[in-house]
């Protein structure tokens, strides 16, 4: 954490363009920690738009407290992750499912 940083979080708190210098700092890198245990596009796109959602109306709890801004980022994206599936929002499909009506054949791994 650099005195810069923490300089832009502060007026972040009451800076919608200081706030939009954060989250253009740090979206590619929650995208992508977030894609990587999805592995779905739209639904990472969807829990990164809720994780600076959550950062934005949170933002006067924030506190230096041994960590950088991007690593509370990172917990938000982690809890809105197991909240998702927590939730149930995802959908599981058996195979059987896909073989018999979705027409879908396995291939063999051999």
């Amino acid at each position: 954490m650099d005195g810069e940083e923490k300089e832009l979080v502060a007026r972040a708190r009451h800076n919608p363009e200081a706030f939009g210098r954060l989250y253009d700092q740090n979206y590619r890198a929650i995208l992508n920690y977030i894609l990587r245990r999805t592995g779905d596009v739209e639904l990472a796109q969807d829990i990164t738009a809720e994780t600076f959602v959550k950062a934005l109306s949170n933002m006067g709890r924030f506190q230096w407290q041994g960590i950088s801004f991007s690593a509370w980022l990172y917990r938000i994206a982690t809890n809105e992750i197991a909240r998702y599936f927590r939730k149930g929002a995802y959908q599981t499909v058996s195979m059987e499912y896909l073989r018999e009506e979705q027409g879908f054949e396995p291939v063999s791994p051999h």
